[in-house]
């Protein structure tokens, strides 16, 4: 009976004892209206935690840590929202539908130095990859719900560069990020890496020219 009751006590502490950990995680489910191919939603406090919304606009999230959870809902181009969810560890949080207002709208402008590619480039806000690519002017727009967000370019052969933005819905604000000239350094070695635009050629020296 001693042997029993020593390997049971064991049995326990490797568990950690009574160790209900996965009762401590919730799921977040819900519909975004209108989604389009820019929507995500995304746990703020853990932004490896989000979801891409189907074509009909429903998500889910599982491992969300139990407590007052905030969602950034990035809808589209122009609407975003943030939500506070209480999770119940165990359980579905069933947020129903949710309509975006009208976010803030933020264009992050890109500049490269000697006619450097930026079709390559990496936006990532809030500790997510925004999935839209720059357009010719190397600017992306993102609407994001009022708030101040750690932003961040990158591109392969140029380095990164991040800052932290404020916003405030609904008003415009747009950011320049600026990479600085390879100098043939790791991450930092320039065309060859990176490409160039087109009409320019891949220099010795990392510029395009």
């Amino acid at each position: 009976m001693r042997a029993l009751f020593v390997s049971v006590a064991v049995l326990l502490a490797g568990c950690g004892g009574l160790d209900n950990s996965p009762l401590r995680l919730g799921v977040v489910r819900g519909v975004v209206l209108n989604p389009t191919v820019e929507s995500l939603v995304i746990v703020e406090q853990l932004p490896e935690l989000n979801a891409k919304p189907a074509a009909d606009g429903r998500f889910e999230i599982a491992g969300v840590p139990q407590g007052d959870v905030a969602l950034l809902v990035l809808a589209s181009g122009t609407n975003a929202e943030r939500l506070t969810v209480k999770v119940q560890g165990g359980a579905v949080s069933e947020l129903g539908t949710v309509t975006p207002k009208v976010g803030a709208r933020l264009t992050v402008h890109v500049h490269v130095p000697s006619n450097q590619s930026r079709a390559n480039a990496v936006v990532t806000v809030a500790g997510v990859v925004i999935q839209k690519k720059l357009d010719r002017e190397g600017e992306v727009d993102v609407a994001l719900p009022s708030g101040c967000y750690p932003i961040k370019v990158a591109i392969r052969g140029l380095g990164a560069v991040e800052k932290q933005v404020c916003v405030e819905a609904p008003k415009y604000r747009e950011v320049d990020f600026e990479l600085l000239e390879p100098d043939g350094s790791a991450g930092r070695e320039g065309c060859s890496v990176s490409g160039c635009e087109t009409g320019y050629v891949c220099r010795s020296n990392g510029s395009c020219e």
